[in-house]
């Protein structure tokens, strides 16, 4: 994505942040995304996935069996409520974030975790923050509760909002966001895109169908 470099500004680490709009299949508008993967992971360490209760666990394990089925290696299932305890998640070479609620998200994970999946972006993990839960990432993201107001998100990603639904980005409180004076913007996912954001400032558009920015009022 030309010039998207300047746009994002993602907390430092060796690994892939990737932000995915849906569920990714083997075929269709996401079916580069194994190739991406393959070119990128170290092979040599393991494949987990966390999933919130909200989450399709039906979904997530075929997705796992994908992984499993292309990259050779096991994949390790643990729950957003019961199994963040476990040792070693952050070791991952993959890590698939799976759940439809980004305030859950931020809600549930204590320093502790915030930390350790800190340390796996650093230690060059690629991280796969599928549907909704890719909206946590950004520094602000919209209630689940009430979704006429913001929550703040876990700021991975400077002045960014993500959003799924055309009509979100109109919405009375995300406009409002947008008339600050900072560079904020806006990030609509639609199913089937795919944005990552690797080391070095670098963004790559990985799915066939393009994200959609708004920039806000302080680019001018």
């Amino acid at each position: 994505m030309s010039g998207s470099e300047s746009v994002f500004h993602r907390i430092p680490g060796e690994g892939w942040l990737v932000l995915l709009g849906s569920s990714p299949e083997l075929g269709g508008e996401t079916a580069d995304l194994m190739e991406q993967l393959i070119a990128r992971l170290d092979l040599a360490r393991p494949v987990a996935a966390i999933a919130a209760p909200d989450a399709d666990p039906d979904e997530v394990n075929r997705l796992l069996e994908s992984f499993e089925e292309w990259l050779g290696a096991e994949a390790g299932y643990l729950e957003l409520d019961t199994d963040l305890a476990t040792a070693g998640w952050e070791d991952s070479g993959l890590l698939v974030l799976a759940g439809g609620d980004p305030e859950l998200w931020v809600g549930t994970l204590a320093e502790e975790e915030r930390q350790r999946l800190r340390r796996a972006l650093e230690q060059g993990c690629i991280i796969l923050a599928v549907g909704g839960v890719a909206a946590a990432f950004g520094s602000t993201c919209l209630s689940s509760i009430q979704p006429d107001r913001l929550v703040p998100a876990l700021d991975w990603i400077s002045e960014l909002l993500i959003t799924f639904l055309p009509e979100e980005v109109h919405s009375p409180a995300v406009r409002s966001w947008m008339q600050a004076a900072e560079r904020r913007l806006a990030l609509r996912l639609e199913a089937g895109s795919i944005l990552a954001l690797g080391p070095e400032d670098r963004v790559e558009r990985w799915g066939v169908a393009a994200p959609e920015i708004t920039l806000g009022k302080g680019w001018g």
